[in-house]
């Protein structure tokens, strides 16, 4: 008679069955390692592809529970023989499972683990009961041939040659941190079901025991098993309560952060990691919005999480720019955001129409043409504009004049324009193109008079004022009701404003009383050991070469 009662009653010809079957699965064979090799290739490529199916796959075919139930019968019946065969089983099954998984995780352009890896690294106190269910359900089909196809049902519900896969591709990556926590789920799920089957074989009758010292020989042969697992036990529900910490520290993070950063119009939390170190929550936030946070809202943010969840808490937030639109328009967008890009906008069109303006009067410029607009505010309020241009002759002031006036008729707002001239020179084949003043009209009739009448008033007055100054160039034109006139003269020294004065006052008296001059002065002459040249004999430096 069984020291316990029991739904099923083994009769003595069931005995000798089950424990035929346990046997034979316990043996190592031929077939047993073929098995466990190929639920290992089906668990890692499982594992490494993150599929549970294929996982689920490596379960169903793999052998290891049987040398489990070898085990518990073995050490239950003191059969020595049993029990050298079942552990041999399982060890060189455990030992080929690393190993090849080892192997398959050497192999190159492995992927990245994923949550089927990582959830086998971390065993909880959730593993253990489920272990030793799972070693009570098989342990009962095989005592019960009734339900014996219930068997790979119950080999799902506990892992053992995917930790085992977890190990060994783990090693390859030399995470042996993570290598641990996997084996450590092994020896658990060994552990918890040798201890459940040996259990259901004492309480059915497989293993029989005598009243007076049933309890304590079952203790004495699986107290080192159920001392292990107790252990186990109090560290693996240490790590189910971190495990719970963490998670109530995320939500707790992500639910205070999406509250602080939603108060900023358009923006939402995004992504969300931290890390404790050296005492320190580092919580690095990612956040969408339509404009970056500055640091002295991250501060803010910051005390506030500090106060809520951690006085040690140090925040980073990533802002990642992105914009909102509706058929409208941009939505979430701040008053001072919305101010600021109405005035670019219209800064863009003013200068679009500058550029307009522009380059319609160079057009008739050959070669000319508009390649930047710069614009600035001087002091006084007046714009101030600066426009580079390409052309194959300097833009001179009477030029610039004409373009500025046009500009100020045109915008209806005062501009002070400035032209920045880069000369260019333009070729094709066989000659130079745009290499003459082509746009300026030959002078003829009173124009060409006025012409040389102007240059000769002021070559002779130079020469009366300053006999080694030499006029270099003439532009002339009218701006303003003034006709403006600009020199460019080489002199020994810098004329001064009063000589620039006798000189206007001869040509208003001579030509126009409307003439202001402008003179730029280059400083230099041709000079021998008793005076200076009036001017640079080019004849002579022709004859002396």
């Amino acid at each position: 008679m069984p020291i316990f009662r029991f739904s099923y009653r083994i009769d003595s010809d069931e005995r000798q069955i089950i424990y035929a079957n346990i046997t034979d699965i316990s043996i190592p064979s031929r077939s047993f390692y073929l098995m466990v090799c190929i639920s290992t290739i089906i668990a890692t490529y499982g594992l490494l592809a993150n599929s549970t199916a294929v996982v689920i796959g490596a379960m169903l075919v793999a052998p290891l529970m049987g040398p489990i139930f070898g085990i518990a019968l073995g050490l239950s019946n003191g059969d020595n023989k049993l029990l050298r065969n079942s552990v041999r089983s399982e060890l060189l099954g455990m030992l080929l499972a690393v190993a090849l998984a080892t192997v398959i995780g050497l192999v190159p352009l492995r992927p990245d683990f994923a949550t089927e890896i990582v959830a086998r690294t971390q065993p909880t106190i959730y593993d253990i009961i489920i272990a030793l269910a799972s070693g009570l359900a098989g342990a009962y089909t095989m005592v019960n041939r009734k339900l014996s196809p219930a068997l790979p049902g119950v080999a799902i519900s506990t892992a053992l040659v995917p930790p085992l896969a977890t190990v060994g591709l783990c090693l390859a990556a030399h995470n042996y941190e993570w290598a641990l926590g996997a084996f450590l789920l092994f020896v658990v799920n060994l552990l918890a079901i040798e201890f459940a089957a040996a259990a259901v074989f004492f309480i059915s009758g497989l293993v029989k025991l005598n009243r007076e010292n049933g309890l304590v020989v079952f203790f004495r042969r699986f107290g080192v098993s159920l001392v292990i697992l107790l252990i186990m036990a109090v560290f693996m529900t240490q790590t189910l309560i971190n495990i719970v910490a963490d998670r109530a520290l995320a939500e707790q993070l992500r639910e205070s952060l999406s509250e602080q950063i939603k108060t900023t119009v358009g923006a939402r939390l995004s992504e969300l990691r931290y890390e404790r170190k050296d005492g320190v929550l580092n919580v690095m936030a990612v956040a969408l919005t339509p404009q970056q946070f500055e640091a002295q809202r991250v501060a803010v943010i910051e005390e506030a999480l500090q106060k809520k969840i951690d006085p040690n808490l140090h925040l980073v937030i990533r802002s990642l720019i992105s914009r909102d639109a509706d058929r409208n328009g941009q939505v979430f967008i701040a008053e001072e955001e919305k101010i600021r890009q109405t005035r670019i906008a219209e800064e863009n069109l003013w200068l679009g129409e500058v550029s307009k303006t522009l380059n319609q009067e160079v057009a008739s410029m050959p070669g000319t043409r508009v390649v930047d607009i710069q614009n600035m505010v001087e002091k006084d309020g007046q714009r101030k504009i600066t426009a580079v241009i390409h052309t194959p002759t300097p833009i001179d002031p009477v030029q610039v004049g004409k373009l500025e006036d046009t500009l100020n008729a045109s915008l209806q707002h005062p501009v002070h324009l400035v032209i920045r001239s880069i000369l260019t020179r333009d070729a094709d084949a066989s000659q130079y193109i745009y290499d003459d003043d082509l746009w300026q009209k030959p002078l003829s009739g009173p124009e060409l008079e006025f012409h040389n009448q102007l240059e000769n008033l002021i070559t002779n007055q130079l020469h009366k004022q300053e006999p080694a100054a030499k006029l270099l160039e003439m532009y002339y034109g009218e701006k303003n009701d003034a006709l403006l006139v600009l020199l460019q003269i080489r002199s020994p020294y810098t004329l001064r404003p009063n000589d620039i004065k006798i000189l206007e006052n001869i040509l208003q008296e001579e030509l126009d009383e409307n003439i202001e001059l402008i003179v730029r002065c280059t400083v230099g002459a041709d000079v021998c050991s008793r005076y200076y040249l009036n001017g640079y004999d080019e004849n002579l430096a022709r004859t002396l070469q």
